[in-house]
């Protein structure tokens, strides 16, 4: 329904939406579950050397990340993310930051909301970093171009991309409320 909304141009109706979703018990569970039974990264600690791994362990994280998000993201701060070194192809390391499972929730949780939201607005062309669309679909839509004997075709990769993204700059893209917190993010590491 966000992203139904937020294509027809019912933005107000949209944000509601997302603020519903946020707020949610089963948008909690959800991102808990997220965390720590789906993602490849489920039994890695953060700085806090905190894990939920039994089912009572995950229902006082949902408690928890309701609390906080019910209090408000202006009385949150969170907790610096753990620093480790991943080795890369080539033989360089690739820092990674390992945010607390507290942390890594609240995220999955604001992903919930954002999501459709962004996801309605972005180019049909841009298919990086995007649910339900990959290499495949990209390559589908090269092999369709060029059928249509298109001129040309732009293949780019910026290197360190991420590393000197402007968080400024993509932070006045998000909407105010969401803003605070994920700026919080950024710096935690």
């Amino acid at each position: 329904r966000i992203y139904r909304a937020t294509k027809s141009g019912k933005y107000k109706k949209a944000k509601s939406l997302m603020y519903l979703l946020q707020n949610s018990y089963y948008a909690s569970l959800l991102a808990v579950r997220t965390v720590t039974t789906d993602n490849k990264g489920k039994r890695t600690a953060g700085v806090d050397k905190v894990k939920a791994k039994t089912p009572k362990q995950k229902m006082a994280l949902v408690k928890d990340l309701l609390d906080t998000i019910q209090r408000g993201w202006d009385k949150y701060r969170p907790k610096p993310a753990r620093r480790v070194f991943i080795p890369k192809a080539n033989g360089k390391l690739r820092p990674l930051g390992i945010p607390t499972i507290k942390d890594r929730a609240l995220q999955a949780a604001t992903k919930l909301a954002l999501e459709p939201f962004y996801e309605a607005k972005f180019e049909s062309c841009s298919y990086g970093f995007r649910p339900g669309m990959g290499c495949h679909d990209a390559i589908d839509k090269i092999a369709a171009t060029l059928l249509r004997k298109q001129k040309w075709i732009l293949d780019a990769d910026i290197k360190g991309c991420f590393d000197n993204i402007d968080h400024s700059y993509l932070a006045m893209q998000i909407d105010t409320h969401w803003r605070p917190i994920i700026k919080r993010w950024l710096k935690a590491g």
